[in-house]
């Protein structure tokens, strides 16, 4: 059986539901309008696009024709100022700072209130701007704080009197709260991200290398530094394994020990690198796991002085001891032994004393040069002029020995170089006494000046050549190092001298290098750089 279905009209609200229904849909808006800013704002944590946000909302939900914000710091003072859409970075002007002291901002940072103006011409908390195009007759301003600090001002403005209303202004103050939130959110992360970005600049800029690895050797972060002593290249891996197989094992230990590591680590390379090795436990205080820190440091220079000082010491004990013990023998042969010899004995005596000297004086030589104490005073120099009053000194020695000693200058004038000339003379004469030992009688040692260029620098080289018995390129290569001889011996002398030679030269910004043949002679070239004319010019 069926039926009529009638079609009633919906009953029409009588005056009090309606006003409900305009109430709850009012409230409803206000609510969904706070939902959307408060999305709006937690949608980022950069302040100025916050801010901008904050007055784009406020303006648009209240109908206001401008809106400004002003962010104070901790002593009162206006840190930012945000006019509608444009962002000031700029120092406050002084209307702006007549406004913190005078004005509606004022009023509200100093009583941390909010404030609904209905009409600026009767209110002495409102100041005008100087050359306002806009009349500004309705204000409402509300505090930004954060505890019991004001951080901010939010002021919205329109022309018309009694424009806004207290719906407005409990809006105002509801969005204000969550701009304050979102305020202190993006200054918290800013402040993060500038104290993460001195922290990676300080690691960076470190000659340490740091590593940081989770409990299951995931690697965090690695510097700059620590990717080079490993060598390692882009892309970097994500595990510590695939970066150092030694540093894995380390780490291993420390986790199984619980303890931290201290020890040294030596990779072969080429070049080879030795390390002190430092693994510590590092407790994360979040939900993720706890890292461990891995910090390497480049021993390789401490560890070359540490060879060299041993072998150093090994070399020396070992040229002290052959003098001291010739020295001994001959006293007590003179003592003892055949009266007639005595005298020979006595000579040999003087001999190994004056060689032990000579040891004793380059060893306190190199002793301060290693120590930086030996100070070259360098001078604008003439290297002719100078070897000119050095060579006759030798020239007796010279023909003593059975050899001629030449010195060769260019007919034009040289550059001018910068020396010490005790130090040079020091130099000069060190290699024309070895020339001396290794050149047999009747040859020849000729000192020549000639300008050179070294690495696209113009300069004077000075030569010291020979045609004595030569060096052969094995020992050529190991020439300049401590204690080195070579494998004639026979012509004595500490081994140092060359060695205190290059040194010298290092102080005085130029180089020494050699160039020999067996049987035939050697050839050794000091170069100096060409004092400029600039550099002339300014002295």
């Amino acid at each position: 059986m069926g039926g009529v279905m009638s079609l009633q009209p919906e009953p029409i609200p009588s005056v009090p539901d309606a006003e409900s229904y305009q109430r709850l849909k009012s409230e409803y808006d206000r609510l969904r309008l706070l939902y959307q800013v408060s999305q709006e704002l937690n949608s980022t944590f950069n302040l100025q696009q916050v801010l901008q946000q904050v007055l784009l909302t406020t303006t648009a939900a209240t109908g206001a024709t401008r809106g400004s914000i002003m962010l104070f710091d901790e002593h009162g003072s206006v840190q930012q100022h945000l006019l509608t859409h444009t962002f000031h970075e700029s120092p406050p002007s002084p209307f702006t700072n007549r406004v913190v002291r005078e004005g509606l901002a004022g009023w509200v940072l100093q009583h941390n209130q909010s404030v609904l103006i209905s009409d600026t011409a009767k209110d002495a908390r409102w100041i005008d701007y100087p050359g306002e195009i806009i009349d500004v007759r309705s204000a409402i301003a509300s505090p930004l704080n954060r505890g019991r600090r004001v951080r901010g001002v939010l002021t919205l403005v329109h022309p018309e009197p009694d424009f806004f209303h207290e719906d407005d202004h409990d809006l105002l103050n509801a969005i204000a709260h969550h701009a304050a939130l979102a305020i202190e959110n993006a200054r918290l992360i800013a402040d993060i991200n500038d104290e993460r970005r001195k922290f990676e600049g300080a690691v960076t800029a470190m000659e340490e290398g740091l590593i940081l690895v989770d409990n299951e050797g995931i690697l965090r972060y690695a510097n700059p530094q620590a990717l080079s002593f490993l060598s390692v290249s882009a892309p970097v891996p994500t595990r510590l394994a695939e970066i150092s197989a030694e540093l894995t094992v380390l780490l291993q230990e420390a986790q199984t020990n619980g303890e931290n590591i201290r020890t040294e680590l030596s990779l072969l390379g080429p070049p080879r690198l030795d390390l002190s090795v430092n693994i510590a436990y590092m407790p994360i205080l979040s939900e993720q796991a706890d890292w461990w820190t891995i910090l390497l440091h480049d021993v390789t220079r401490l560890k070359d002085v540490d060879r060299l000082k041993t072998q150093f010491v090994a070399n020396a004990s070992h040229e002290l001891r052959t003098p001291l013990a010739n020295i001994k023998l001959y006293a007590r042969l003179a003592e003892q032994g055949r009266p007639e010899r005595r005298d020979e004995y006595l000579r040999t005596i003087a001999s190994e004393a004056s060689r032990l000297e000579e040891l004793v004086e380059d060893l306190l030589t190199l002793t301060r040069l290693d120590s930086h104490m030996v100070r070259c005073y360098l001078q604008p120099t003439q290297l002719d002029e100078l070897l000119e009053n050095v060579i006759p000194t030798y020239q007796p020695l010279a023909e003593a020995r059975g050899l001629t000693l030449a010195l060769d200058l260019p007919s034009d004038p040289l550059p001018i170089v910068e020396v010490d000339p005790d130090q040079f003379t020091r130099v000069i004469v060190n290699l024309v006494s070895n020339a001396f030992k290794f050149t047999p009688t009747g040859g020849q040692i000729t000192i020549s000046v000639h300008e050179q260029t070294e690495h696209d620098m113009p300069g004077v080289a000075v030569q010291v050549q020979d045609n004595g018995i030569g060096i052969s390129p094995q020992d050529q290569a190991q020439l300049f190092e401590r204690f080195f001889r070579g494998a004639n011996v026979i012509a004595g002398g500490t081994g140092l001298g060359l060695t205190i030679v290059r040194e010298l030269m290092g102080l005085m910004h130029g180089s020494i290098s050699v160039e020999s043949s067996l049987g035939k002679g050697s050839t050794f070239t000091c170069w100096l750089p060409q004092l400029t004319s600039a550099t002339l010019a300014s002295r």
